[in-house]
């Protein structure tokens, strides 16, 4: 069912029902609210809604650029295995090769 956790959250308190340890909201309430501070520093809007959207958009941001990063990276990953099992099989075909050349030069 899951724990109930109070965080405050932009100077607004929020109780969420999660299975995660009260440690880790603590954290993500940490983060968000020094998102917060960044935004209200730069004076770009005073507005708290329109700060904590901002600060979701940026969230956001950094969500989609990890998720294409990781899908670029196990791109990268299985194209290094196929990689492998191509030299792999070309290493077994050689040595068979060395291995029939030997024999044959020892008849």
């Amino acid at each position: 069912m899951g724990n109930r956790i109070d965080v405050n959250i932009a100077g607004y308190a929020l109780t969420v029902r999660t299975e995660r340890s009260v440690e880790h909201m603590a954290r993500l309430a940490e983060t968000l609210n020094g998102r917060v501070r960044e935004i209200q520093k730069s004076g770009v809007t005073a507005n708290y809604l329109n700060i904590v959207m901002l600060v979701a958009m940026e969230l956001a941001d950094e969500v989609l650029t990890f998720e294409d990063r990781l899908r670029d990276l196990r791109e990268q990953v299985e194209t290094l295995r196929r990689e492998r099992e191509d030299l792999r099989t070309r290493l077994d075909r050689k040595s068979r090769d060395l291995l029939a050349t030997l024999d044959e030069a020892l008849k």
